[in-house]
């Protein structure tokens, strides 16, 4: 009965269970409509990519210390904290009971890209977005020979004018791209550092193929290419594509110098 009192599944069963105003919270994000429901595809990758096969070990007594503090520090913080860092440090909590010999990285990313943090990322990082892809879009499109100016979110040419509206800041995009890569870093097993590395790279790719995109969405709306319908959407694929290709060049060199588990300490 002792050995199934300190298995990881029953640690991380307990810990769902004392964050069950968490889970309320999730399932009413879910259905309140304020963010769409994107998170249960990376929950679904995280009950995949979850490591079961250490469920039935014991958790080390060291990690019980640290997983003891960090819930000491989640019921003290509770009543100021908001429901999304609520349940980023639970998500953290179970992937200190899923890990092994290192912090899991990548489940966790997948956790974390779980919760309905669209709309908040739109919120808060929406806008400074939109003006730095502004800004960015400049040099580009001086490259091909026009001058345009940045004032705000608008780029000026000619008497025209192009605004980088809240779907141009690449939210989306980096949402499915940073799942796209979490997904990546979790089959190929990296570890903590390369996990991150894995995921701060691509973080880079997704915001430089949003500049790319709204670049070329300004020639196309400004009406200097002429194009088909369906452009505006298609050069967003298109970036995207690209960046998903860079992503996984960057992954599979990630996983090709990652030591093996036999040469592994």
């Amino acid at each position: 009965m002792l050995r199934l009192l300190t298995t990881r599944a029953f640690i991380g069963l307990s810990v769902l269970a004392a964050g069950w105003p968490v889970l309320r919270w999730y399932a009413s994000r879910l259905n309140d409509g304020s963010d769409e429901p994107w998170g249960l595809a990376a929950l679904a990758a995280a009950l995949i990519f979850a490591p079961w096969r250490t469920w039935r070990e014991p958790l080390p007594v060291r990690r019980v210390g640290w997983l003891c503090g960090l819930l000491a520090l989640y019921i003290v913080a509770f009543p100021w904290m908001p429901p999304l860092i609520r349940a980023l440090w639970l998500v953290t909590a179970l992937g200190l009971v899923a890990a092994d010999r290192g912090f899991p990285a990548a489940w966790w990313s997948l956790l974390v890209l779980s919760l309905p943090v669209v709309a908040t990322l739109q919120f808060y990082l929406g806008y400074p977005l939109r003006l730095l892809t502004t800004q960015l879009c400049v040099p580009l499109i001086a490259l091909v020979g026009h001058t345009a100016h940045a004032a705000g979110t608008t780029l000026y040419w000619a008497g025209e004018r192009v605004v980088i509206d809240a779907p141009c800041s690449g939210i989306r995009m980096l949402w499915t791209g940073l799942f796209f890569a979490a997904c990546l870093a979790s089959w190929h097993r990296l570890d903590a550092r390369r996990a991150f590395t894995l995921l701060r790279m691509a973080g880079l790719v997704l915001f430089l193929a949003n500049v790319v995109r709204a670049s070329l969405l300004f020639f196309i709306e400004t009406g200097l290419w002429t194009v088909p319908s369906g452009s505006h959407e298609g050069a967003g694929l298109l970036c995207f594509a690209l960046a998903t290709g860079v992503i996984l060049w960057i992954g599979e060199r990630l996983a090709n110098r990652q030591p093996s588990a036999a040469s592994a300490p």
